[in-house]
């Protein structure tokens, strides 16, 4: 969780040494399959004369399409970070033993988000044409319940070059991905190597000079890790749920009204990783891995105190959070609640660092009579901010 976290967070800090920032779309297509060819191979006596085919394949060409944030550091480099949506599609199809094709549809679409945090040198730093380099480390989540569980974790690289005409940038790349392996049955295994074209369209800002009616803007990123578990136990069930330590990151926006008060907006992506254990009629014990996928979204009101001993300055905050989920696995996650924290803020450079605790309060989950528990109402969170 530490590494992930620092992963997150480590760009964002780099950022604040580069000249400007660019914020941009990206999207593209796959090369490459999602899914390699899972042939069986049977007799069917509706079709005499040899052995049937079923294939469970994908060979469409899936569009894909993000938002992108990358911070020039200077000297050609940069640091990029990609939030793209990528459909997987897993389709089926019988091959009789004449050679038709039938029952050729698709079986299952697999949504994932892929997060590439790319380390990007530019070959030539003039010109209005710059050919590049990147690589670095590729995030995915799965926000769907499907019989595919892709893996979390890959390494990408990739080459293309950039059009300049101002402040916007248009960058066709390719890109190369290895993908940890998924797993075993039941799950249906993507593939590991993929090859993707994409392209991206940004613009360049310097973020010291945002503001909105006549007030700084403030942009930067938090993340750290929940102090509390979040799942509640099932009742009557024989059914035990343990929760793995998570984390929690993201982006935030602040709006500086005064010296000592501000509005600051968070956007934090939380994902719930547990597993049900249970056991069977025959006594047998089994057990089921399942992530719930949520996004935070608290507004607040935060306060500074007056400095303490040296840099440091104590804040409190309060305000209302929304909350949404994906990838439910049957659980019902309210979406209103109530945030409250404090903290502590310094500088260093140009940069804030603000650890912090926060609690929230959650409204009642509202599931159905088959769902498998709830979610605990009281949440406690250990967070830094990195705001420039």
């Amino acid at each position: 969780m530490t590494v992930r976290v620092a992963l997150l967070l480590l760009p964002f800090a780099l950022t604040a040494l580069g000249q400007r920032i660019s914020f941009g779309v990206i999207g593209g297509v796959n090369a490459t399959r999602d899914f390699p060819i899972s042939r069986s191979l049977y007799e069917d006596p509706a079709f005499p004369g040899g052995l049937t085919a079923f294939d469970v394949f994908s060979d469409v060409r899936s569009p894909q399409v993000g938002f992108s944030v990358e911070a020039r550091m200077g000297r050609g480099l940069s640091v990029e970070i990609d939030a793209i949506q990528r459909r997987l599609d897993l389709q089926r199809r019988l091959i009789l033993p004449g050679g038709e094709i039938k029952d050729n549809d698709r079986l299952k679409t697999v949504v994932t988000w892929q997060y590439p945090i790319l380390l990007k040198y530019r070959l030539s730093q003039r010109g209005a044409v710059r050919p590049f380099v990147e690589g670095g480390p590729s995030f995915r989540t799965r926000h769907d319940p499907a019989p595919a569980e892709p893996s979390q974790l890959g390494g990408t690289l990739g080459a293309g070059v950039e059009w300049q005409w101002g402040r916007v940038r248009f960058s066709p790349a390719v890109r190369y991905t290895r993908w940890q392996y998924d797993g075993d049955y039941p799950r249906f295994a993507t593939k590991r190597d993929q090859i993707e074209l994409v392209a991206g369209l940004s613009y360049a800002t310097t973020p010291g000079r945002w503001h909105l009616a006549g007030r700084p803007i403030r942009f930067g990123v938090t993340g750290g890790t929940p102090l509390t578990k979040s799942l509640t136990q099932p009742r009557d069930s024989g059914e035990s749920i343990d929760e793995v330590q998570g984390y929690l990151g993201g982006f935030l926006l602040g709006l500086e009204i005064h010296d000592k008060f501000s509005i600051d907006v968070n956007g934090l992506y939380r994902p719930i990783h547990a597993s049900s254990r249970f056991t069977f009629p025959d006594g047998q014990r089994g057990s089921f891995e399942f992530t719930i996928l949520t996004w935070q979204v608290p507004v607040l009101a935060r306060y500074r105190f007056a400095p303490m001993a040296g840099r440091w300055r104590p804040f409190a905050e309060t305000g209302p959070t929304l909350r949404w989920s994906g990838n439910t696995n049957g659980y019902t996650p309210s979406r209103f609640g109530w945030a409250a924290g404090g903290g502590l803020e310094t500088g260093y450079g140009g940069i804030k660092i603000g650890p912090s605790v926060r609690y929230t309060r959650w409204a009642a989950d509202r599931p159905p009579r088959w769902a498998p528990g709830l979610t605990k109402r009281n949440q406690m969170e250990l967070l830094v901010s990195l705001v420039f």
